[in-house]
């Protein structure tokens, strides 16, 4: 898999007084795997990672497309095991 991924996004926002059409989302780490923990069935728990992993702040998350919001969690799940989640992927 990929180190990182390029998401065109379906609406652009505004983060850090820039407009961002897409955003670049690192390969997860383990810590990683600890908010993504948190993620399943929590979206706090998913904007926080999604935050991390893009480098955006909190607030850039809440802006997003819920669909883009989808396609990300769906890349990132892709990088856990199913044993590590706990049958939840």
């Amino acid at each position: 898999m990929s180190q990182e991924k390029v998401f065109k996004l379906k609406e652009p926002l505004q983060a850090n007084g820039e407009t961002i059409t897409e955003l670049k989302l690192k390969k997860p780490k383990a810590k990683a795997l600890r908010a993504f923990d948190r993620a399943q069935g929590d979206i706090a728990g998913s904007f926080e990672l999604i935050s991390d992993l893009a480098g955006i702040p909190p607030s850039a998350v809440d802006e997003l497309d819920v669909e883009d919001i989808a396609e990300i969690m769906a890349w990132v799940s892709g990088f856990f095991p199913k044993s590590l989640l706990g049958g939840k992927r």
